[in-house]
């Protein structure tokens, strides 16, 4: 089905340094109970100031929040 994914490439960058590149793709799909969404990202870090566990941690606390903003729109 189309229009269910989005498909985006970004980069982080301190300073002048860049530390990390991704491409990450958002899945949208319909579920018994509402709306799925699968986040996927690979991702290149460079120098160690950027990590994958932070980059998850801080993915995972967005996606909680826009969850929260979600269900209180109801």
């Amino acid at each position: 089905m189309p229009d269910r994914r989005i498909v985006f490439a970004y980069s982080m960058v301190v300073g002048n340094k860049l530390i990390s590149v991704s491409l990450a793709t958002v899945e949208i799909t319909p579920s018994c109970d509402g709306t799925r969404l699968v986040y996927t990202e690979q991702g290149a870090f460079f120098d160690g100031t950027d990590k994958p566990e932070g980059r998850e941690a801080g993915t995972r606390e967005f996606l909680d929040k826009l969850g929260e903003e979600l269900v209180e729109e109801q």
